[in-house]
């Protein structure tokens, strides 16, 4: 289901200039991972595992 909510989230940008250019940069972001769709599919294989065992 969509939500018209927008959810805001804090982002760590790393900020390095790159050698031998002028006024160019690296930008790396690290955001946090969303775990929640990894869940769910492990919870998934463990039912289907079960009920293959049994």
């Amino acid at each position: 289901m969509i939500l018209d909510e927008e959810v805001q989230q804090q982002r760590k940008l790393k900020i390095e200039p790159i050698q031998g250019s002028y006024n160019s940069y690296l930008v790396d972001e690290k955001g946090k991972r969303d775990w929640s769709g990894n869940i769910y599919l492990a919870c998934l294989a463990t039912i289907l595992v079960i009920a293959f065992f049994t």
